[in-house]
């Protein structure tokens, strides 16, 4: 019986092929991008190199000062800050600072290398877990210090010293800065912000000196808790630790409040449109409203076609009536139609996704991306799509189903 129903669905998509391919478009379409956007996501804040503990994981990429007559300044806090101020929040906790990448050239046989560069101190390679392929990261003493000593990333060892060809020990030269490679690390996805670079080399002891005492400037605070338990502890300690910094004005206030790795990266994606104070919120919310709008696309989509199909094949329903078909048959055909419908969009979905997702692995816009598919969302948004489905098909089928052969005649002529 199931597959005299399978014959008989595959004989109707074919024989109304616009309205078919208007509906394999939308359901692949929709689920296409569904999971385009979740491996997306989940490279951003997913459990990778560096970031092996997300859950672990916080950050204190910006400050909130409070001055009398002026309201509220947003910035970065300094190196100076949480190195002098900050460092210490308790037993077993890691601590790091960076800065923001800054845009170096480096040059080799007068080709042009475009790269980025992050200062960091040493708890920073203490923090994230980068995968070494070859020597260390500096030592703390190297970046207290400033000594020109750099980590640079596989394929920037690969463009400038050649493939194959070790790279620890060698000099680097960048922006007319020569520094001395110890180590080369496995490359890291651009939507990695907080770990993210070509070339990550100790602070400036020049740039660091311009600015003693100064609260604010262009570096992140790095946490890594001693467990997923103590996240909560860490982020109170910081905050009594900010609530303690001593103002030179009584009536300022300053404050810092750290941010899990995924809400660093809601913070990133939307604060600096400033469309709201709270962009974390925004985020999920704007998150869930795309998920919920693209599962609904196509079940109108199928509630649409379904309709139109039920009331085109009326003479069908009152034909088959007459030799006997049950309303139970009839209905189980018009559902079986709809599920063999969403399972061909879906697969069509999982390879329209799998052929984008391998394009943007290599692409320049995701460089250094290695996006996966996810199976287990492809298989929950997949579900989704056919309970839709089978809801939207399910009363049209019903009802035209209940008629009587006569019934459906008459409807078939109207």
């Amino acid at each position: 019986m199931i597959f005299s129903y399978l014959k008989i669905a595959w004989k109707v998509l074919l024989r109304r092929k616009f309205f078919t391919l208007i509906s394999l478009v939308g359901i692949s379409f929709t689920l296409m991008i569904l999971l385009v956007g979740v491996a997306l996501y989940d490279r951003s804040v997913g459990a990778y190199v560096p970031e092996l503990h997300p859950e672990r994981l916080l950050f204190g990429s910006y400050m909130q000062m409070q001055l009398p007559g002026m309201g509220e300044m947003k910035m970065r806090p300094s190196y100076w800050l949480i190195n002098q101020h900050l460092r210490k929040l308790g037993p077993g906790v890691q601590t790091g600072i960076s800065g923001e990448g800054q845009a170096v050239a480096a040059y080799v046989g007068g080709r042009k290398l475009a790269l980025a560069l992050k200062p960091t101190d040493g708890g920073f390679w203490r923090v994230l877990q980068f995968r070494f392929l070859a020597g260390r990261p500096y030592s703390d003493e190297q970046a207290r210090t400033g000594e020109a000593v750099a980590v640079i990333s596989a394929r920037t060892a690969r463009q400038y010293f050649g493939p194959g060809r070790p790279a620890v020990g060698q000099l680097l030269e960048a922006n007319e800065k020569r520094y001395r490679v110890v180590g080369v690390v496995a490359d890291v996805p651009t939507m990695r912000f907080h770990a993210y670079a070509d070339i990550w080399a100790p602070y400036e002891q020049s740039a660091l000196e311009r600015q003693p005492e100064m609260p604010f400037g262009e570096s992140e605070m790095l946490l890594l808790a001693p467990s997923a338990a103590a996240v909560p502890a860490v982020q109170a300690a910081l905050r009594r630790a900010v609530a303690a910094i001593p103002m030179d004005n009584n009536e300022s206030h300053i404050s810092l409040t750290p941010t899990t790795l995924g809400e660093s990266v809601a913070e990133r994606l939307l604060a600096r449109y400033n469309w709201t104070t709270r962009p974390v919120q925004l985020f999920r919310a704007l998150s869930a409203g795309a998920v919920a709008l693209l599962l609904l696309l196509p079940a109108l989509n199928l509630i649409s076609m379904n309709v139109s199909r039920m009331r085109e094949r009326a003479s069908e329903i009152g034909i088959r009536k007459a030799f006997g078909a049950t309303a139970g048959m009839l209905a189980g055909q018009f559902l079986v139609e709809t599920v063999v419908l969403t399972l061909l969009g879906g697969l069509l979905g999982l390879l329209l996704a799998a052929a984008l997702l391998r394009a943007l692995s290599s692409g320049y816009l995701a460089a250094y991306g290695d996006f996966q598919l996810s199976l287990v969302v492809f298989g929950w948004a997949l579900v989704a799509t056919l309970v839709f489905g089978l809801l939207s098909g399910a009363y049209p089928a019903w009802r035209m189903a209940r008629l009587s052969a006569v019934e459906a005649l008459k409807h078939a002529r109207a």
